[in-house]
C-alpha cells in the first residue's frame, strides 16, 4: 500500500519554471532574489530588450513560491529533515567538486532509508547517434558542452549573474555506477517510468525520457 505524501517534505532542486505541487520548489537562479521588488516583473516586461523569459520567470517564483537554493553549496534545511529529492537534468551543470557536495548535501538532509531521485542526459545516446549520422556539429549542439559567447551587454551581464548553461560533465550506465562511492546504500539506475519509491510522487517519471537516464539513491 502506498504512503500518502501529502505530510511529507519533498524538494525539487533545480526546478526552473516547472515548480512540482506538493514540493518546496529550488533554483539558483539569481533572477529569484529580485521577487520582492514591487512591479518587478511589469518593469522588466516595458523593457523590451529583456528576454521574454525573465518576467515570466519571476511570476512564477512569486505564484509557485521559488526559494533561492544553490544546492552545490548547501542545501538549507535539517539533518535527517527530509522525505523525498528529485532533480531532473540539473547534475550535468555541477563540476566535480560541486556534484561532491551536492550528493553529501542530500544525503545529510535525507531521512533514513529515504530517497534522491536524479535525471541527467544519458550521453550514450548521443554517442549512439552520432555513430550513426556522422554529425559531429549535432553531436557538439545536443551535448551543450560549449555554447554561444556572449556577445552583447545584456547577454553579458546575464552570464556574470547567472552563469552559462553548459554541460560539465555527462553520464552513462558506468559513470551512474561510480556513484556508489558516496553514503548511499543503493544506487538503482530505473527505466523511464519507473520508481522504487513507495509513495505518490506526483511528478512525471517519463520527463524527457526522449534523453534522459534515470537513478535513484537511498540513504
Amino acid at each position: 500500500m502506498e504512503k500518502k505524501s501529502n505530510n511529507l517534505l519533498k524538494l525539487h532542486i533545480g526546478c526552473g519554471k516547472n515548480a512540482l505541487d506538493g514540493f518546496i520548489n529550488l533554483d539558483n537562479n539569481v533572477f529569484i532574489l529580485f521577487k520582492n521588488i514591487p512591479f518587478i516583473a511589469e518593469i522588466l516586461r516595458f523593457l523590451k530588450f529583456v528576454p521574454k523569459w525573465f518576467p515570466e520567470f519571476i511570476e512564477i517564483v512569486k505564484e509557485k513560491n521559488i526559494r533561492y537554493c544553490n544546492a552545490s553549496k548547501k542545501i538549507p534545511f535539517n539533518n535527517s529533515s527530509v522525505d523525498f529529492i528529485y532533480t531532473c537534468h540539473m547534475l550535468e551543470h555541477l563540476d566535480n567538486e560541486e556534484t561532491k557536495v551536492f550528493f553529501e548535501e542530500c544525503y545529510r538532509v535525507l531521512k533514513p532509508n529515504c530517497t534522491l531521485r536524479v535525471a541527467v542526459p544519458n550521453f550514450q545516446l548521443l554517442i549512439d547517434n552520432y555513430i550513426i549520422d556522422k554529425n559531429a556539429d549535432s553531436f557538439i549542439r545536443n551535448s551543450h558542452l560549449v555554447g554561444e559567447k556572449p556577445k552583447n551587454l545584456l547577454k553579458k551581464i546575464q552570464y556574470i549573474l547567472q552563469g552559462h548553461g553548459w554541460h560539465h560533465q555527462m553520464f552513462n550506465e558506468n559513470s551512474i555506477k561510480s556513484l556508489r562511492g558516496y553514503k548511499f546504500s543503493s544506487v538503482n539506475i530505473l527505466k523511464a517510468g519507473k520508481t522504487n519509491v513507495k509513495f505518490d510522487l506526483s511528478i512525471d517519471l517519463n520527463e524527457r525520457s526522449h534523453e534522459s537516464i534515470y537513478f535513484e539513491l537511498i540513504k
